[in-house]
């Protein structure tokens, strides 16, 4: 889609990418990087003293405490096991890392956003970065109560969103908002067995209440219902995502899908037809549809 996320939400990936100003945090940086964690922890504390109502403090007390809670196994690989009398046959998989987190450490962690938004309400970066917290550790309804007051606080205070540093967002809210929470919904259509949907669809709705004018909370309300096989109703809100953002590939895919589903060849002809006007494989996504189109 053209408003998926194009950036990362850098507050929880590490300190290499911050833009860091001398001091404090500067100090903090260099002895992260270095793999100086008492140094790093005592440059907290001594940060904390100097200026406890920096936001950007608890921003790095965060990613200090997430590195301390991570946890990580490298899984070897493990060829295909054939069923025995007493065990069910396994799959081969490859090598991975396994990641867990230390639930107590993650909650100071946690703690420690929530008082830099405290400090900086207009801190878009900290909530999201709360919100991904949570998901870290599958805490499904703190995830969704931060997203909320989130939007609900930003509706009451007046205040302009800020990105990292305090810096204006790199983009226009309308876009650069829901683009931070979508991905908090994609992750839910992704669990197996649609066992995410239920908990994916309020935060489709919060796009769609306080973010309007923007095409990603009804191109997610769209996928849900998708899920569910209710094909009218995912029409309707995957027309409503295309009405606002008529260029976006992921929507006349699935509008052209629904459309020959439903049997409605005009419909579908029109959507491939616009369809093959896009670039970056335009023509090839309309043709994969030839076939079915032809059966109508």
């Amino acid at each position: 889609m053209v408003q998926r996320i194009l950036w990362a939400l850098i507050l929880w990936v590490g300190l290499s990418s911050w833009v860091l100003a001398d001091g404090f945090r500067e100090q903090f940086r260099a002895a992260f990087k270095a793999g100086d964690l008492p140094g790093a922890e005592k440059l907290l504390t001594d940060w904390e003293k100097a200026t406890p109502n920096n936001p950007d403090l608890y921003v790095a007390r965060f990613n200090f405490l997430l590195n301390k809670a991570t946890r990580t196994n490298n899984i070897p690989a493990a060829p295909a096991m054939a069923a025995t009398a007493t065990t069910p046959a396994r799959p081969a998989h490859p090598a991975f890392i396994r990641t867990s987190y230390d639930l107590a450490v993650m909650g100071q962690a946690t703690a420690a956003l929530q008082k830099g938004i405290a400090l900086a309400p207009e801190r878009l970066d900290m909530h999201l970065g709360l919100a991904k917290s949570y998901e870290m550790v599958g805490k499904d309804a703190e995830l969704l109560k931060t997203l909320n007051d989130m939007l609900e606080s930003h509706k009451t205070n007046g205040k302009t969103w800020l990105w990292r540093d305090g810096a204006a967002l790199p983009v226009a809210e309308n876009f650069f908002v829901p683009a931070g929470i979508e991905p908090f919904a994609s992750a839910y259509w992704k669990q197996p067995s649609d066992k995410g949907l239920e908990k994916g669809r309020p935060i489709a709705e919060l796009m769609m209440k306080y973010y309007p004018q923007n095409s990603l909370g009804y191109f997610n309300m769209g996928v849900y219902y998708a899920h569910l096989h209710k094909t009218p109703e995912s029409y309707e809100k995957m027309q409503q995502a295309d009405a606002l953002d008529p260029t976006d590939m992921s929507t006349l895919m699935n509008l052209a899908r629904m459309a020959i589903e439903l049997k409605q060849k005009d419909k579908a002809s029109e959507y491939l037809a616009r369809i093959r006007k896009l670039p970056n494989g335009g023509p090839a996504a309309a043709d994969s549809f030839a076939s079915a189109l032809q059966k109508l």
